[in-house]
């Protein structure tokens, strides 16, 4: 396993050099969180990579979008993809997303979500797929975990990532294992008194038991938990572009925000559209969690041109946080 994961990261490494003098320098420009001497963690969200081995825009949007992610000043407690980084899941895709992420963001704590894409899009040979999955993110990030849902515990905030454990591709299969494991990280995370973040590829009400029956197990789990503690869930997906009135969501009882597709091409030429390059940047402070849009293709803020105001929300928490 150690050899397969060395000659992973080589490989990857070559190619993805190759690749960034394709892609060129991105925003060289540093930017900062609202408040750094009052910020207690803050951490950056990306959707939808799609990487594709015969599309070198998308790669591009991509490189460059990373780039930007680390001219943040302030660093990164962490850096989530929520699933769909490849288009098909085929190794080349997995070289160069992997290899992209490891050397653009060095040192990062990187928690990967797995997306329908990722394991097939509904017709590749799940297990296969989702073990090519494992091998590249126990390669590159260290998690290895032998399931697609796991956690992390960063700066004493709970990261809480989901998986679907089936081939699909607009629904998310969560076993009874799953929620039964997830039961008891939010008993972990209630404990810790500090808000706690969830990570999904699918939105939380697209989900089906292991009878294959849409259940609201999820979304009754965290509303019952976001009663009395802070928590926050993150989705990918339905590549819905950053607005306000779209992208945040709390009708099932729970902070729910919506993250584009990052790549997103216009037009048979593969034109980077003006949506593209668009994530979040998430800060916890003693009273609030303060989440903005970001455009890190081109190093900007992100701006909701139909609001006419900047793309951000501030959540009052419910539990201070303490140093």
């Amino acid at each position: 396993m150690f050899i397969k994961s060395v000659f992973l990261r080589i490989t990857a490494t070559v190619i993805t050099l190759v690749m960034l003098l394709f892609a060129g320098q991105g925003a060289t420009e540093e930017y900062d969180v609202r408040d750094s001497e009052n910020c207690r963690m803050n951490f950056t969200v990306l959707s939808d990579a799609h990487i594709e081995g015969n599309n070198w825009a998308r790669y591009k949007v991509f490189a460059r979008s990373l780039q930007n992610v680390e001219k943040n000043k302030n660093g990164n407690g962490a850096v989530v993809f929520l699933g769909d980084s490849t288009m098909n899941g085929q190794h080349i895709e997995n070289l160069l997303f992997h290899g992209g992420v490891s050397i653009l963001l060095r040192g990062e704590n990187v928690l990967p979500v797995l997306g329908n894409h990722d394991i097939g899009n509904g017709s590749g040979d799940y297990e296969t797929l989702q073990n090519r999955w494992y091998d590249y993110t126990s390669a590159f990030f260290d998690i290895q975990t032998g399931h697609p849902y796991y956690y992390e515990v960063i700066d004493g905030y709970v990261f809480i990532v989901l998986g679907m454990e089936t081939q699909s591709v607009n629904e998310m299969y969560m076993s009874d294992e799953q929620f039964d494991w997830l039961e008891g990280v939010l008993e972990e995370a209630a404990q810790s008194g500090k808000p706690a973040f969830v990570f999904s590829h699918h939105p939380c009400d697209y989900v089906v038991d292991a009878q294959g029956n849409e259940t609201t197990r999820l979304t009754d789990m965290l509303a019952q938990c976001n009663r009395e503690h802070d928590i926050f869930s993150f989705v990918g997906h339905t590549h819905m572009p950053l607005y306000l009135f779209w992208s945040f969501h709390d009708s099932d009882g729970f902070p729910e925000i919506y993250l584009p597709r990052l790549t997103q091409l216009a037009g048979d030429d593969n034109e980077i559209y003006k949506e593209s390059g668009i994530g979040i940047e998430v800060e916890v402070y003693e009273n609030e969690v303060y989440v903005r849009g970001r455009d890190f293709y081109n190093g900007e803020w992100r701006y909701d041109t139909a609001d006419e105001k900047m793309c951000e929300m501030t959540y009052s928490l419910k539990n201070p946080v303490r140093q």
